[in-house]
């Protein structure tokens, strides 16, 4: 009895996941990818930005000293 109750619940959730194996990627997995990409993108750009200012300011203050 609990192999079938086991059986069932295997087969119920492979239905659900559309036959994929695990570490298969799907849409969604490439939506979010992609998404978090392009959040990585705009950090990288932000952090450099931040960085070239910190740069200038200083190069600044130490042509007054």
């Amino acid at each position: 009895m609990i192999v079938l109750a086991v059986a069932v619940l295997v087969l119920t959730v492979k239905l659900r996941a559309g036959w994929r194996e695990v570490g298969q990627p799907d849409e969604l997995s490439e939506e979010v990818a992609a998404g978090l990409m392009a959040e990585l993108r705009k950090w990288q750009a932000e952090a450099a930005h931040w960085k070239a200012t910190a740069e200038r300011l200083q190069r600044e203050l130490d042509q007054r000293q």
